[in-house]
């Protein structure tokens, strides 16, 4: 008589769900470091930032560089964005790849703690889902986690930040309080890597803080409390040692007039655009966030409940919430404003799918549905299995249309083309009159550009009103060659000077054009 296999087995799913583990894991690594350096593109926004590492690592002057002499960081990134880039910088050298691999780190980490608060907050197959809607997201380089963890930018640090505070926030609500000690220093710089972060981090604490007073949860009340005074706090010593790096008080705001063409936008041609961005990438996002506010909170009016979890989970929902909200009443419409929500609201939209699709099972969604087209049959089951396999369907479709149109521009290498073209082609005193600031990076010339204003003028010109002035003479600083790129083609910065016949064309480069200055 045999005896009973008594080896221990492990389930088929498990397997399933491994293998799943692995190849996303290797998908976002390859999709995070193949050709680092060159897609997406080096444009404006990344020049800033990865000037102000490379001039505080190679002259020791933290801030950016106007006809070869200091000035202050101007329109880069905050500190806590620059820092790291910087340290990559001297420990693997100056160059794009150096720095772009920065946030590269900070997406992979993002995403291991969005996973890991999902398989907490739900189950590891809603974590999995995340990530599958995460990486499934339209290929729009603003919107998508690798293309935008791929860039010098400050979403990513500030992501992994937030996220990482509220692991934290979730260990201390469980019975360690020690942990709001690390929460709060995470949340304080993330506050200080974008800006605009704070007013959805305090709602995001104040709601869940209002539920625990009126259900008598002392504890939980005065952490969030503690946890809000100490990120405030940490964020200001971020700030000081930010202004002490840059060795005077440079001031902290925005600029004048951005505020209002970025964060409070009561234009009528603006919200139009946002509501069809928002509802062409971010749908999903909105029904998950809509049906975890239906169906998650029920725990509001039961006695016991892990006080931690449900916490946390609001939380989580306020953030991505109350930013989806005012993306969609007051924000200008530019995707990456959209993009921190898409991403925690990943978390929740998974959790939609995971219930009308009872699990993420194929054939039995795929049964459900065809039984409301093909017999009408009409239940809370077959109509969520419906909306599921449709928003699959829009979700892919819309990401290889994306992909198909975003691959010509992600081919784009012609920074690199026209910097090599200046170091070889201009005499080693020439200077270069430009406001495409990813030059400032790469060539080894003096530069003159701009001033920082000139930024919400040319909003301005492009969103509102054509006829903005802006006073500003290229001329004045005496340039021997002018590029024109975006930008400033765009904002029509140079169209005055161009008129004057002060400058010849030499060449064009794709996205830039050459000028030479006649004399």
């Amino acid at each position: 008589m045999s005896q009973p296999d008594t080896r221990t087995r492990i389930a088929p799913w498990t397997w399933k769900k491994t293998v799943v583990g692995v190849l996303l894991v290797a998908l976002v690594l390859w999709m995070s470091l193949a050709n680092l350096e060159r897609v997406p593109p080096l444009w404006w926004d990344e020049g800033w930032t990865l000037s102000v590492a490379r001039n505080w690592v190679e002259l020791g002057h933290y801030g950016q560089l106007l006809n070869g002499q200091p000035r202050s960081a101007g329109l880069s990134a905050a500190f806590p964005v620059v820092a790291p880039i910087a340290l990559s910088f001297r420990l693997l050298g100056v160059g794009v790849w150096q720095g772009r691999l920065v946030g590269v780190l900070f997406t992979f980490v993002a995403l291991s703690v969005i996973f890991y608060l999902a398989h907490t907050l739900y189950n590891r197959t809603v974590a999995l889902g995340t990530l599958v809607l995460l990486l499934g997201m339209p290929v729009v380089k603003e919107l998508h986690p690798i293309l935008v963890g791929r860039q010098a930018l400050g979403e990513m640090p500030m992501l992994f930040y937030l996220l990482t505070g509220y692991t934290f926030l979730l260990f201390a609500l469980r019975g360690k309080a020690w942990w709001l000690v690390p929460a709060a220093i995470a949340w304080g710089i993330g506050l200080r890597t974008k800006g605009q972060t704070l007013p959805f981090f305090a709602l995001s604490l104040v709601l869940p803080l209002a539920v625990a007073l009126f259900k008598r949860w002392w504890q939980a009340a005065g952490l969030l409390v503690s946890g809000l005074l100490g990120a405030w706090l940490v964020a200001e010593w971020v700030g000081w040692v930010s202004r002490l790096v840059q060795g005077q008080a440079f001031p902290d705001g925005t600029l004048p007039g951005l505020f209002e063409l970025t964060a409070l936008v009561p234009v009528g041609h603006v919200r139009a655009s946002a509501l069809l961005l928002a509802l062409t990438f971010g749908l999903p996002t909105a029904l998950g966030l809509c049906w975890a506010g239906w169906r998650e909170f029920g725990w509001l009016r039961q006695t016991n409940c892990d006080i931690g979890l449900e916490i946390t989970r609001m939380a989580l929902w306020g953030l991505a919430g109350s930013w989806y909200a005012w993306y969609l009443a007051l924000g200008m419409f530019f995707p990456r404003y959209l993009f921190p929500s898409l991403f925690i609201g990943s978390l929740f939209a998974a959790k939609l799918f995971y219930d009308w699709t009872d699990g993420f099972k194929v054939r039995a969604t795929v049964r459900h549905a065809s039984a409301v087209m093909l017999r009408w049959h009409l239940s809370r089951t077959t109509v969520g299995a419906l909306l599921a396999v449709v928003l699959v369907v829009l979700i892919t479709t819309s990401t290889v249309l994306m992909l198909v149109i975003s691959l010509p521009t992600l081919a784009d290498t012609s920074v690199f083309e026209l910097a090599r073209y200046i170091d070889a082609h201009t005499a080693p005193d020439a200077l270069i009159e430009t406001y495409n600031s990813e030059l400032f990076f790469l060539v080894h010339r003096r530069y003159h550009y701009p001033p920082d204003q000139t930024n919400v003028v040319g909003l301005r010109r492009l969103y509102f009103n054509p006829d903005e002035p802006l006073d500003y003479d290229p001329l004045m600083a005496d340039p021997d060659y002018l590029i024109v790129g975006t930008p400033s083609r765009e904002w029509r910065v140079y169209d005055t000077v161009l008129k004057t016949g002060a400058f010849r064309r030499l060449l064009t480069l794709s996205r830039y054009d050459v000028y030479e200055r006649v004399r």
